[in-house]
């Protein structure tokens, strides 16, 4: 069964308990005193969310516990040296062509490229 987190029940406590604040309210403020319906009304909405919200941050985190997965016995973790780096490859730079030169990927080794507009 998961447990449930110490802020989520002090929230849920918090409101429950702000039904019992409302009654008070109504039946010893707003009663006959002439408060207004619209200011009653909007403390009703916020009584209880003040509440609920204020109880949630004043409670501590439940500290959670996470347990280290073992691995099974059937596993075989391999040695390093059984184990293969594939070689490291480096781009070669690109070199800027102009146009009508011939592409240095198209001459060989060495060959020095065509003056331009050759």
């Amino acid at each position: 069964m998961a447990v449930v987190e110490t802020k989520v029940k002090a929230s849920t406590a918090a409101a429950a308990v702000s039904g019992l604040a409302l009654f008070a309210l109504g039946r010893y403020v707003f009663k006959g005193s002439g408060v207004p319906d619209v200011v009653t009304s909007w403390v009703y909405v916020i009584v209880p969310g003040v509440l609920a919200f204020g109880a949630g941050w004043l409670a501590k985190h439940t500290s959670v516990t996470v347990p280290v997965a073992a691995l099974p016995a059937s596993v075989s973790v391999p040695s390093s040296a059984d184990v293969t780096v594939p070689p490291i490859v480096v781009a070669t730079p690109v070199t800027p062509v102009t146009v009508g030169q011939t592409p240095p990927s198209a001459m060989t080794v060495g060959q020095t490229p065509p003056a331009a507009g050759a």
